[in-house]
């Protein structure tokens, strides 16, 4: 990432940056004052830049618990008349789905953007929804940039959309703008801040008389963005006039179609749309008028297609349509160059003549890059919690509904994964229709902060029996270590407040006491909470590392060694692999790799032989 002091420099320089700070820079420059996200991929870059930023340039920044409540301290912020903003992914925009469907009806003062980064290709979520629908059901204008300097640009123009319009506003964006690396203007800005004052009036009770008043008013002024569109340079025609194709894209497919063009040596016209909701509908007919056949190159769905199809036909314009209705490109997963021009190829007739070189580095990679599963990091206190686990309760024995974080890349303990927080709401079903089995639910530290305590509460007040495993690594781990109310805010304290009475909390390096505990746990009735609390391994041998500290790493004996698998296949540290002795004829026995072993000592405890050990 960009050095904070970069970031925040007030100078007119291009920087080298990621998309996701490239719109961090963008949310600076137009003077945002109160900032809140949950981290999320692809979105959370934003954020970290942000909060990073913020102690030095005098603005307000939190990772809040979860986006919902991000979403209502920026909007407080909005219609106390300052600048604000959120970040999250697409499915944590769901989270706070409560809020911005509300927020669209009463308006806002202060510019308010939220931005959501969409995973196309399922990277690194559950789903591959597109929020780009959010514009059709419910009227949220969106904005949508092609690259990392047009996502810092749009994040600006959307605050003045916002405020001309009182309006929130979606910045969408994908993976590939997020992640993508680019030169990008930085422009100078200013830091003096408005005071913030809330007008008193009824506009911002959302209750169901003013609701009808509302929502002819929000009609309106997508009517009236729609009518500004054109004058705004959000759209753009690129290549020939004359010619009987026209393609319509929008974001990081526009630049798919600019190389795929390049590789077809085809010169074919653009229409570019850079907000996607409302529809520019003038440049689309005028652009559409002329054309034979309009092609929509678009990921996922097929958003675009279906409106702008529509529209033409409630226009009487007829030319022959072409993508996710003809198969030009799919409605599933990402595009790149070659798919895009793979598609094109059939239409236009023209070939590259390295189109096969290309097929196969683009398509083919898995026939040279092996497969290789998500595994716990080396000396992952999850990998221990689990193990102990699986040695009180066989996988066939008790049902495990776990959750979304680092415990999910066990495929062993998931009987069900759905989305943040499902777990304990799960179990509280399960254990009403399956009686001859423990359950699980499988919770992390910041995902129970997040929506847990709304079902642990559901779960006390209806007396559920289930074993709630909450892993506490005092931070949020999987989207790059960003700090949660743990450490502040005790989670048995949360969880006896909420009338559990049953809690307990190990370490689950201690493999015994790990396997003692959950043991106990289950001869009582439930709700019972039993957490396993470390802090997780990565940042603690990063802390290590940086104070100078020695790290106490362990080492296999050869000669006590029986290959017996394990430290190696069961427990699957990847700190351990095997060697073989060449001096005693071929006898097989694992070592560890000193530089990625944590020195936690759960092997040493599980080896049956004894034969690990700390290096002395």
């Amino acid at each position: 990432m960009v050095r904070v002091e970069e970031l925040i420099e007030n100078e007119e320089k291009r920087v080298l940056v990621l998309g996701n700070e490239a719109i961090a820079r963008g949310a600076i420059e137009a003077g945002v004052q109160v900032f809140a996200a949950y981290p999320g991929t692809p979105s959370s870059e934003i954020s970290m830049a942000l909060i990073a930023a913020a102690p030095e340039l005098g603005f307000y920044a939190e990772w809040s618990t979860n986006e919902k409540v991000s979403m209502e301290v920026a909007y407080a912020a909005s219609i106390s008349g300052v600048r604000s903003m959120i970040a999250c992914k697409h499915v944590g925009l769901n989270v706070a789905a409560d809020v911005f469907y509300s927020a669209l009806y009463m308006g806002c003062k202060g510019g308010f953007v939220t931005v959501v980064g969409d995973d196309p290709h399922c990277f690194s979520s559950q789903n591959e929804q597109d929020s780009r629908w959010l514009g059709v059901s419910a009227n949220f204008p969106i904005l949508e940039p092609s690259s990392p300097q047009e996502a810092k640009e749009f994040t600006k123009m959307a605050f003045e959309i916002s405020e001309k319009f009182e309006i929130p506003m979606l910045l969408r964006t994908t993976t590939r703008i997020s992640h993508a690396r680019a030169d990008v203007q930085f422009n100078k800005f200013e830091t003096t801040y408005r005071d913030g004052e809330l007008e008193k009036s009824p506009r911002f009770k959302c209750l169901p008389g003013i609701a009808r008043a509302n929502h002819p008013k929000l009609l309106e002024k997508n009517e009236t963005i729609k009518e500004w569109i054109p004058e705004s340079g959000l759209t753009r025609i690129e290549g020939p006039e004359d010619n009987q194709f026209g393609i319509i894209t929008s974001g990081i497919s526009y630049s798919y179609v600019k190389d795929a063009l390049l590789m077809l040596n085809a010169d074919i016209p653009i229409l570019k749309l850079g907000i996607v909701s409302p529809l520019d509908e003038k440049s689309i007919l005028k652009f559409a008028k002329s054309k034979e056949n309009i092609i929509f190159i678009e990921e996922v769905d097929p958003y675009l297609e279906d409106r702008i199809s529509a529209l033409l036909v409630q226009n009487g314009i007829t030319p022959k349509i072409h993508g996710k209705c003809n198969g030009i490109t799919k409605r599933y997963h990402e595009l790149n160059a070659y798919l895009v021009a793979k598609g094109l190829e059939s239409l236009f007739g023209s070939k590259i003549a390295d189109f096969k070189d290309i097929e196969v580095a683009v398509t083919k990679t898995e026939e040279y890059i092996p497969f290789r599963p998500p595994l716990f990091c080396a000396g992952c206190q999850h990998r221990a919690a689990f193990y102990e686990l699986s040695k009180v309760v066989k996988k066939n024995d008790g049902i495990f509904a776990s959750d979304i974080g680092c415990y999910s890349l066990d495929p062993w303990v998931s009987d069900t994964i759905v989305c943040m927080g499902a777990s304990i709401g799960m179990a509280s079903g399960f254990s009403r229709v399956i009686k001859d089995k423990p359950i699980f639910a499988i919770i992390g530290d910041s995902t129970f902060f997040h929506t847990g305590l709304p079902a642990l509460a559901n779960a006390v007040y209806n007396k559920a029996n289930f074993n709630l495993l909450i892993l506490d690594n005092r931070m949020t781990a999987m989207t790059g270590f960003q700090p949660n109310p743990t450490e502040d805010i005790p989670i048995e304290n949360v969880a006896k407040g909420l009338g559990v009475e049953y809690i307990v909390e190990f370490d689950p390096y201690d493999f015994e006491k790990g396997k003692k505990t959950i043991e106990e746990a289950l001869k009582h009735k439930g709700p019972t909470v039993i957490i396993m609390r470390k802090i997780c391994a990565n940042e603690w041998w990063r802390r290590t590392r940086r104070k100078g500290e020695k790290i106490e790493v362990y080492h296999t004996d050869p000669e006590i060694c029986i290959a017996c698998g394990t430290c190696i296949v069961r427990y699957q540290c990847p700190a351990i692999s095997w060697s073989i002795d060449t001096n005693s004829k071929g006898k097989q026995y694992t070592v560890i790799d000193s530089s990625t072993c944590t020195g936690c000592s759960v092997c040493s405890q599980i080896c049956p032989t004894g034969a690990i050990s700390k290096v002395e």
